[in-house]
């Protein structure tokens, strides 16, 4: 199998979480950013991650390639419940991430954003979502204080303990989310849920980006 992905991208987390804690071994390769015709010739679009696997088929959908891979042994780990509240929760959430996420994770020396032009394109791609990158961090201040609301509401969604002896599905679709706001340093995280965010890193073999976090 090989796996295509972007260090900054929660959905590509989700994978990478399951290939770490299934043990499973597979080729991993971080696409540039301005490289779209290689996914795009395997599903026909950009989109990542792309999974690879062994007799030439691509996987594409991120949950999809994770619940594959929990199963691929016949002995799931991941265990209910795959909470609709957790997703509730995301919808306001995501696009203050990407506001927040996007002109951070240009700047923090990841594989995907190493050349020049893979850096331009993200950017002038990511300007019609978000706007101008510099103006977006001239209202860090603003949108953070949003996100700390939105951590703050988190504990009485889910639990937030870390001691489950198996990962949850709401902890794969959660935890790659915090890991990719974990870049931005003007949050006020809780301390439950950013202990809840660094042992998950630890237990799935990720790293997070509170080290180098602007």
């Amino acid at each position: 199998m090989k796996l295509y992905y972007y260090d900054h991208c929660p959905f590509s987390a989700r994978v990478r979480m399951l290939l770490n804690l299934k043990g499973i071994e597979a080729d991993q390769e971080v696409l540039p950013a301005d490289d779209e015709q290689t996914v795009t010739r395997l599903i026909g679009k950009h989109q990542i991650p792309v999974l690879v696997l062994d007799d030439g088929t691509p996987m594409a959908d991120s949950m999809a390639i994770a619940r594959y891979l929990d199963r691929l042994d016949g002995k799931p780990l991941i265990r209910e419940p795959d909470s609709p509240a957790v997703h509730e929760w995301l919808e306001p959430f995501v696009p203050t991430l990407q506001y927040l996420g996007y002109p951070r994770w240009t700047r923090i020396g990841l594989a995907e954003f190493a050349s020049p032009s893979a850096y331009r394109h993200f950017r002038e791609k990511k300007t019609h979502t978000i706007g101008d990158f510099d103006e977006a961090v001239a209202n860090t201040e603003a949108k953070a204080r949003e996100v700390d609301a939105q951590l703050q509401r988190l504990p009485q969604i889910i639990d937030l303990t870390p001691t489950h002896e198996q990962p949850r599905w709401d902890d794969v679709t959660l935890f790659p989310m915090l890991r990719s706001l974990s870049v931005v340093k003007a949050v006020q995280w809780p301390e439950d849920v950013r202990a809840y965010t660094v042992t998950l890193a630890q237990r799935c073999g990720l790293d997070t980006f509170f080290d180098r976090a602007l």
